[in-house]
């Protein structure tokens, strides 16, 4: 099993990457924190936080997550995001030179797309995981099953929507993993510095994924 192969089977398993968006490099570094304390195995800190490849580089020492850049959206990106240690890189959009450069440099590639041909492209230009953004907007779970029909071979990643209390749907679509950001990173609580409530979240999704696991046998089967 490649390295990507087994990135992309690890996420499957934990199904769970949280997006990590604040203001500050120390807010985002607390925040990932806190997740990693949850039980988070994949975190994304995007490149919207001031000095976010310095978090990276922090985070990356951390064995117990996989660390990858978010908001990816030129080359440049990918270089200081790799350069700090990125395992994979995560974009809102589909750039075909993004995409290129960093399976070249053998990083996970996540472009985001959201009609059949920007999926499509994204996918034959080598895209790993394409992530659905945005998700509720384009249509959500209706709109996997739809897009599945004539293009059952791509992973997907869902961006979007997930709530505590809807997880379960979004699990049952089998999808290759939920990207979640301001369900767990809060707003409010990152402006309190509230990083045990981060965790509380972290903790309550991560235990949400595992009772699905123990009741579904097949769910770390399916690709």
């Amino acid at each position: 099993m490649t390295h990507i192969e087994s990135l992309i089977e690890n996420l499957k398993r934990h199904q769970l990457m949280v997006a990590v968006r604040t203001e500050t490099p120390e807010s985002a570094y607390n925040a990932a924190t806190a997740c990693i304390e949850g039980g988070i195995g994949f975190i994304e800190i995007t490149f919207s936080v001031p000095g976010a490849d310095e978090v990276i580089k922090r985070l990356s020492r951390d064995g117990k997550v996989t660390v990858g850049a978010g908001t990816v959206l030129s080359v440049d990106d990918v270089k200081n995001a790799l350069k700090a240690g990125a395992s994979y890189i995560v974009s809102p959009n589909f750039d075909e030179e993004v995409v290129k450069f960093t399976k070249k440099e053998g990083a996970l590639s996540i472009p985001g797309a959201c009609t059949p041909t920007e999926i499509y492209r994204a996918y034959k230009a080598g895209g790993d995981i394409i992530k659905l953004f945005p998700f509720v907007e384009i249509g959500g779970i209706d709109f996997l099953k739809a897009i599945r029909g004539p293009l059952p071979f791509v992973r997907y990643m869902l961006c979007g929507g997930v709530t505590l209390d809807n997880i379960l749907k979004y699990l049952s679509a089998d999808a290759a993993g939920l990207l979640i950001g301001t369900a767990i990173i809060r707003r409010d609580l990152v402006a309190a510095g509230d990083w045990n409530s981060i965790a509380a979240l972290s903790r309550s999704f991560v235990r949400k994924v595992e009772d699905f696991a123990r009741t579904n046998a097949n769910f770390t089967l399916k690709q």
